[in-house]
């Protein structure tokens, strides 16, 4: 389960829409819900904000945030390339 603590520095680096990104990823994993369908952006919400427990989501949700912790790395490193480079 997601804390409150986790929620906001979470919302720090995946931002406020982060569900559509959370169903990409689920989907290209081919996770669905108990009766076969894909899950949806309220379910999502839901599992971020504490309200369901769902390992594949949290999971999906954890992931989505490496990532894109790792592209704003990838761009902090890329702007001092070539502010450095002057």
């Amino acid at each position: 389960m997601i804390t409150p603590t986790e929620q906001k520095q979470l919302k720090q680096i995946i931002g406020a829409h982060y569900a559509d990104g959370v169903l990409e990823l689920l989907i290209n994993k081919a996770i669905r819900n108990k009766n076969g369908h894909p899950h949806n952006a309220e379910y999502v919400r839901m599992v971020f904000q504490g309200y369901r427990n769902n390992e594949d989501v949290e999971a999906a949700i954890w992931t989505l945030a490496a990532n894109k912790k790792e592209e704003a790395q990838q761009l902090n490193k890329q702007k001092q390339q070539i502010l450095n480079a002057s």
